[in-house]
């Protein structure tokens, strides 16, 4: 009498059980739950580095240009909105208040994010109001009349940018 083995599945591997794959679902459920608000706070933390690279790059562009063109350039904050923008001295031997319009980065107007405040704006160590204009000169020497903001963040960041009144460098302080 001949005994008959039992076939066995032709491949020889084996599948996962329904059991084995829950587990590992929760697994991962349970690691995107826990690491989920790391990743918001690195989101929004790089919005907010981009968008104080944004402010430093135009007050560093207004410096560059004031050296380049030889001439009184100045740049427009307006913290309650938000925007800056540049302004180049028309002729100063003609009018020494007349400006142009100068695009800095690319652009004649640069418009935050909503998500990001402009705050604490002092010119030459005078505070100046959250809805008011400042001005900022950078001088063709490269030097400015001085000045300090603070980028305020989504993330709860706050960046304070410094310019040297001597040399017009822009930094930003730790």
């Amino acid at each position: 009498m001949r005994f008959c083995k039992p076939r066995h599945n032709q491949t020889g591997g084996r599948g996962f059980t329904l059991i084995e794959l829950l587990v590992v679902m929760m697994i991962i459920a349970i690691a995107f739950f826990a690491l989920r608000p790391n990743f918001v706070r690195s989101i929004q933390g790089n919005r907010d580095r981009a968008a104080l690279r944004r402010v430093v790059g135009v007050l560093t562009s207004a410096r560059t240009e004031a050296i380049a063109r030889g001439r009184l350039v100045r740049v427009v904050v307006l913290p309650g909105q938000g925007e800056m923008w540049g302004e180049i001295q028309s002729d100063p031997e003609e009018d020494k208040s007349q400006f142009d319009l100068l695009p800095l980065m690319g652009r004649a107007h640069t418009a935050l994010p909503a998500y990001i405040a402009l705050a604490d704006l002092m010119i030459g160590g005078e505070a100046t109001g959250r809805q008011s204009e400042g001005l900022i000169y950078f001088y063709p020497d490269g030097r400015t009349s001085g000045a300090g903001l603070t980028v305020l963040g989504a993330a709860g960041g706050e960046y304070p940018v410094d310019l040297s009144p001597t040399t017009g460098r822009v930094r930003i302080a730790e």
